[in-house]
């Protein structure tokens, strides 16, 4: 994380807070799954995601769909 320019530190961290609300603020199991690959972001895991705005808003609402149950 330490190589991100200032807007992916941003996004970075807008996902971060998406994924721990997921996990109800278990922020070692929003560690883990924002590291590794996610079948239905193509195989990219969520943390690699943040290099534009978009890639960002399309795990921030994956996440959301989740909340909700809605997965496909």
């Amino acid at each position: 994380m330490s190589t991100l320019s200032p807007d992916q530190h941003d996004r970075y961290l807008e996902v971060l807070e998406a994924a721990m609300r997921l996990y109800s603020g278990d922020h070692d199991a929003a560690m883990r799954w924002m590291s590794h690959p996610v079948k239905a972001l193509d195989g990219k895991a969520p943390d690699s995601m943040v290099t534009t705005r978009l890639e960002a808003e399309t795990v921030i609402e994956f996440i959301r769909r989740l909340e909700h149950g809605f997965v496909a």
